[in-house]
């Protein structure tokens, strides 16, 4: 198991399992693996005796504080979900709102493209598409969430040392979901004294130091309220402790996930000539009798039936959160797929073999499920009407593995303005 998640090939390992055992397959002394949708919606329904397993501990980013994420008591972790329920319902962002700044800041990245990155039949400007893609995943967060976007597009550079963070943390954080174990010795001296502090100048240190100054800022006295994600949380009554948690999950599940969505499916897209072209056959279709605004508004994208179509296909083909997201079987144990299970047993699930309910299900459903949709409906429109897309290397188009969520990289294309008169 520890060999196969360092490899970032833990997803298919699984699969292989489930492959060859079925849909229940025991991967360790107390965990199992389903690849029954029926079993991850029983677990999952909303008055499901089923809790959060042991996995969700490696969600803690700090040992002081659980997360959203890492929460495992069921009423605690509805308490909080209450809390967050209106902002990432957008409700106290009018005025500002999700759609508001995911447009901004698609507007930034192309600007950016635009001047830096357009190749021609004279100067060829090839560019690390996965990059700017991130760029913008981060700064759409900043802007909805924290009043502002972090400056990643305006300033085309890794602000922070946020790739080498993930790269440094991301498989380590799945060597401790499959040894949750692990995550409790670290947290205890001796070993504490290795972790990040928000005092270090470099990699998670530096993020931790960057959290901490927002949230602080924002609870000083005298503070101006803004109309975002944060001042929603503050309002709900959210702790500064909760606050700090939120932030980083944001940054970190927030941007990996769509970065990894957005990539992924435009991969599937260039790979598959037909459906690139059946793609910008409807967005110029919409666009010659005038139902596409600029930048495409969330409503105006959701009546595209093959974009959305994409979409939930790119998803399927590639869930952009890989991990077991285990559950703990009540008191008194169960029955799945005709074997008894006894109480405390932990239960993953196959996401990659399900293929499908990318965001979760029921109470334990993605709260940023909106938000991503609808970066995703508009980044495709935004894109494709302008540019097209061919990839540089064509054997080797991406490198991408799998350390609970996909993490991708080395996604060079090149990039031309399309030929068509203007879609703008």
């Amino acid at each position: 198991m520890v060999r196969k998640s360092l490899s970032g090939t833990f997803h298919q390992h699984l699969h292989y399992a489930a492959e060859i055992y079925g849909p229940l397959v025991r991967i360790g002394p107390n965990e199992l693996l389903s690849t029954d949708p029926d079993v991850l919606r029983m677990m999952s329904a909303v008055r499901s005796p089923y809790t959060k397993g042991v996995f969700y501990e490696t969600g803690r980013i700090t040992p002081e504080e659980d997360t959203v994420v890492s929460l495992r008591d069921d009423a605690e972790h509805r308490a909080l979900r209450a809390k967050m329920g209106t902002a990432f319902g957008g409700k106290e962002n009018e005025g500002f709102g999700f759609g508001a700044g995911i447009d901004r800041q698609i507007l930034a990245l192309v600007n950016l493209l635009d001047a830096k990155y357009i190749s021609t039949a004279t100067e060829y400007r090839p560019v690390q598409f996965f990059q700017k893609v991130s760029f913008f995943a981060l700064d759409v967060i900043g802007d909805i969430s924290f009043g502002g976007a972090f400056g990643y597009l305006s300033q085309d550079t890794d602000l922070y040392q946020y790739h080498q963070i993930n790269d440094e943390s991301l498989p380590v954080m799945n060597i401790m979901a499959t040894m949750p174990w692990l995550a409790n010795i670290l947290h205890k001296w001796p070993f504490n004294m290795m972790l990040p502090t928000e005092g270090d100048r470099v990699g998670f240190g530096r993020l931790m130091g960057l959290v901490k100054s927002v949230v602080d800022g924002r609870l000083a006295p005298g503070a101006k309220p803004q109309k975002d994600m944060m001042q929603a949380f503050i309002n709900s009554g959210m702790t500064r402790g909760e606050l700090t948690q939120q932030v980083f999950v944001q940054i970190i599940a927030g941007s990996v996930s769509t970065t990894a969505a957005v990539c992924m499916t435009l991969l599937c897209l260039l790979t598959n000539p037909s459906a690139y072209s059946a793609l910008q056959r409807e967005i110029d279709g919409a666009l010659s009798v005038g139902r596409l605004s600029s930048p495409v508004a969330d409503s105006e994208a959701k009546s595209m039936p093959y974009l959305q179509a994409v979409l939930k296909e790119g998803l399927r083909f590639y869930p952009p959160v890989l991990g077991l997201g285990s559950k703990q079987v009540p008191k008194g144990g169960d029955v799945i797929n005709g074997y008894y299970v006894p109480e405390g047993t932990q239960i993953g699930m196959n996401f990659f073999g399900l293929m499908h309910l990318d965001f979760g299900f029921g109470k334990y459903q993605c709260l940023g499920k909106p938000i991503a949709m609808m970066e995703l409906n508009k980044i495709f429109v935004e894109l494709l009407r302008r540019y097209d897309f061919t990839i540089v290397n064509p054997q080797n188009p991406i490198k991408a593995w799998s350390a609970i969520f996909w993490v991708v990289d080395d996604f060079w294309l090149r990039i031309t303005r399309r030929d068509s008169t203007t879609r703008y």
